[in-house]
């Protein structure tokens, strides 16, 4: 018997001829002559000088062996920036403004592609730290000390950490309201009343760079009418000139229409990841649809574009974001393309008063996402109790069409509460918008960095029963807690447990401050800066903590693995005596070999996560809230950021699986641990209603970064209306229940299965991971198998 194949989400046939070109030729890399957005490097010429940061790409421990090849070959193949005399006797901050500016006015390329109207193209940079030989020096000390000890963290399956660029959604309404020349005259008029030499060093980088996206912006429009010069077909030329003229507007000058708005929002936008040398890791446009609109409606309303001019505009602009993954596109054969460049835009949610702001940009902007089919800009879709029924149903249409992927869904209620939880202002709080995958920040004034630190929450069940040593070295990495064997009972054990939970939780964090310390002191990001609130105040970088709000993200792995562990430990070892603590301590050993029928009871006979059931989610939220409320009590102390918890794993369940023992509940050394706040895979036995009351049963207010929670659903799910139904009370329901943010994947194994066999024809398959997105062929085997492996439910 054969199945049907599956219809895959792929690009619409009523894209316009323009965008279907413009969208094949971003997927044509390899056969591209004419434009690749690879990464370009630009130095000072110093012999000492540094072009590219490890530490910036920490939380990536798969690359750990490439850093130094990375560092070198960017530098070898770096373009050298000549500047003008007395550059070395300016403060760091101005010397990095200054560096900006010349390579953005001067050196980095300016491309229009053929028939595009939203335009700016080279983005990917690796930029010279600027810094003096003896700042070098001591730049390189530091980083080799960090990185020796993040090596043997990660190298232990306890965790990884680094400065993470990006992650933030920067003050873009307000260069859209008064372009950057309104910030430049605020600025100056803050130079104005500014004693402190700190502070003026830092209004004098800002407006350096004022200048230098206004002069991007002008070489770009001179390119435009280059091109218009010579261009025989009239409409076109036309085009191009209309693109001069609104690249000579903007951003310098506040945007007055739709088109200008677009334009605007992009350099600014593609000029942070410039600045920060790093393509788009989780830059968000925070509520796009909210502060785009009032540029729409007076378009339309005016008759200056129509409905499809607007739907044409964002599919360009649209595709603009995906060219970040040319950052890597020479590296396999997948075109770079691997989820971790991601960009993130926000649409509907509550408004100050719980109302729904969902409006037509909205839907709009839901239509070109489904009629697009790219990666990038993820999409985010705010979900509240006064949602509109047919605004839901429209997203469970889409979320059906596409095998769930385009969307994290992420709900107002909960989200909000952790964000009070953490002390940011309450008439604020409705404004907030995920960066990165699902990380809740508000929008211009937080730098609240959500990727910084991932623990490997399961490890510290090791360490409980090992004596704080790692089972397969022996290494010592939290304290002696003493011999499991010797424990009178299940409390010895749990104050084992949570003993060695913050004996790592200390080691990784202390890790991570001497990251914080280096960006903070020799990494000074004063383009970025500008487009933050506080920074200009304060008088203190972005990379000093001088956002209005700032914090660091401590984001949990493992954590069903770790809940399910300490309740078989509870149930099986001390109340019913099933299995003897010294028996299970050899079985631990032994990777289970020799021990079946052991293995057999942990993993069928106590509790599981994910199930609504008190025995095994009363654990989850103490552990939970433990751990959590334990970050939160820590500070950076070279930038005074608080810590704050979550739950993204990122890949992270897969690459510590093999540094992790074999743990109580079942799961062999290498097998993967747990995603998110997702169950073990396959032990959600009670299907998706258990798991999102297990889920609200955390008390998830104290993890306020999010909380990822992916689920598979079986496509008959959405097979008719009253189907589609029950999915948008499933989703109302999860939001009731306490959850945070929601992906799903509807889509069976057999057609993941088949994509592996025959990846050319499933080119278009896209699949959530955890709390981003990927085309399914592209990702690596392991993960292609994780997801294979997760179970496909169904509502009833």
């Amino acid at each position: 018997m054969t199945c049907e194949p599956a219809q895959l989400w792929s690009p619409s046939d009523g894209l316009s001829t323009r965008v279907k070109k413009l969208r094949g030729e971003y997927f044509s890399f390899y056969e591209r002559d004419h434009f690749r957005n690879e990464v370009q490097a630009f130095t000072t010429g110093k012999p000492y000088d540094t072009v590219w940061a490890p530490h910036q790409w920490g939380v990536v421990p798969e690359i750990y062996m490439f850093f130094d090849a990375y560092r070198d070959s960017l530098l070898a193949s770096a373009s050298t920036v000549k500047l003008k005399a007395g550059f070395r006797r300016e403060p760091l901050i101005v010397r990095r403004a200054l560096f900006f500016r010349e390579v953005v006015t001067k050196h980095l390329p300016v491309k229009i592609l053929d028939g595009e109207l939203i335009v700016g193209a080279h983005f990917n940079t690796a930029l010279s730290k600027t810094h003096t030989k003896s700042e070098a020096k001591k730049y390189n000390r530091r980083i080799r000390k960090w990185l020796r000890e993040a090596r043997r963290l990660n190298a232990a399956g306890v965790g990884n950490c680094g400065a993470t660029p990006g992650h933030l959604i920067p003050d873009y309404p307000e260069v859209l309201k008064t372009g950057f020349s309104g910030i430049h005259d605020r600025l100056t008029s803050q130079m104005k009343n500014r004693a402190d030499a700190k502070g003026r060093n830092l209004l004098k980088a800002m407006l350096i760079c004022c200048e230098a996206a206004a002069g991007f912006a002008e070489r770009c429009a001179g390119e435009a009418e280059r091109l218009a010069e010579n261009e025989p077909d009239e409409k076109r030329a036309g085009e191009l000139r209309a693109i001069a003229l609104i690249c000579r507007k903007v951003p310098w000058e506040p945007a007055e229409t739709f088109h200008e708005a677009l334009q605007s929002l992009w350099f600014t936008h593609m000029l942070v990841m410039a600045a920060e040398s790093y393509p788009g890791p989780g830059l968000s446009y925070g509520r796009i649809d909210q502060y785009l609109l009032p540029f729409y409606r007076r378009d339309v309303s005016e008759r200056k574009i129509t409905r499809e001019d607007a739907r044409e505009l964002l599919h360009c602009w649209w595709i603009k974001h995906n060219y970040a993954y040319d950052y890597q596109g020479r590296i396999g054969t997948n075109q770079g393309i691997n989820s971790g460049f991601g960009q993130l835009i926000t649409l509907s949610g509550c408004g100050p008063d719980g109302e729904d702001l969902t409006n037509e940009l909205t839907l709009l902007m839901l239509e070109v996402i489904g009629e697009i089919n790219l990666l990038e800009p993820k999409p985010n879709i705010r979900i509240h109790r006064n949602t509109p029924a047919d605004f839901l149903l429209k997203v469970c249409e889409l979320v059906s069409m596409a095998q769930g992927s385009p969307f994290l869904l992420n709900f107002d209620e909960a989200s909000i509460r952790g964000l009070k939880w953490e002390g940011l202002p309450v008439d604020e709080l409705w404004n907030y918008a995920p960066v990165g995958c699902l990380e809740n920040t508000l929008q211009g004034k937080d730098r609240s960095g959500t990727v910084d630190v991932n623990v490997n929450l399961a490890k510290a069940v090791e360490l409980a029963l090992n004596d704080g040593r790692d089972t397969a070295t022996g290494e010592r990495l939290g304290p002696a807690t003493g011999d499991p064997a010797a424990f009178h009972g299940f409390d010895d054990f749990f104050t084992a447990f949570k003993k060695q939970l913050s004996a790592i939780l200390d080691l990784i964090i202390g890790c991570n401050n001497r990251a914080d310390a280096i960006r903070a002191r020799f990494e000074p990001t004063p383009y970025l800066s500008l487009l933050v609130e506080g920074c200009a105040e304060s008088g203190k970088d972005i990379t000093q903590g001088g956002a209005v709000h700032n914090f660091l993200t401590v984001q949990g792995i493992g954590f069903a693995t770790a809940v399910d562990s300490v309740a078989a430990v509870k149930k099986l070892v001390y109340e019913t005596g099933q299995i003897s603590m010294p028996e299970l301590l050899r079985a631990i050993r032994a990777n289970f070999e020799g021990y079946e029928p052991l293995r057999q009871a942990l993993l069928n006979r106590a509790p599981k996560y994910g199930n609504d059931d008190p025995a095994a989610d009363d654990i989850a939220r103490e552990v939970s809230r433990f751990w959590t409320e334990a970050v939160f009590r820590e500070k950076s102390p070279a930038t005074a950021k608080r810590y704050r918890g979550g739950y993204l794993s990122w890949n992270y369940w897969i690459s510590y699986a093999p540094s992790t023992a074999a743990t109580p509940d079942g799961r062999r050394r290498g097998t993967f641990l747990s995603n998110g706040i997702c169950a073990v895979n396959g032990m959600a036995a009670a299907g998706p209603t258990a798991a999102a009351l297990s889920a609200g049963r955390l008390s998830l207010e104290t993890a306020p970064n999010g909380a990822s929670h992916t689920i598979s659903l079986n496509p008959t799910l959405v097979r008719d209306g009253e189907h589609l139904e029950k999915l948008a009370g499933f989703l109302r329901a999860y939001n009731e229940c306490g959850g945070t943010a929601l992906q799903i994947n509807m889509i069976t194994p057999d057609t993941l299965r088949a994509a592996l066999e025959n990846p050319e024809d499933h080119r278009n398959l896209l699949v959530r991971v955890t709390g981003y997105n990927a085309y399914f062929v592209m990702l690596g085997r392991e993960i292609q198998n994780e997801i294979i492996a997760r179970e496909s439910l169904n509502l009833g």
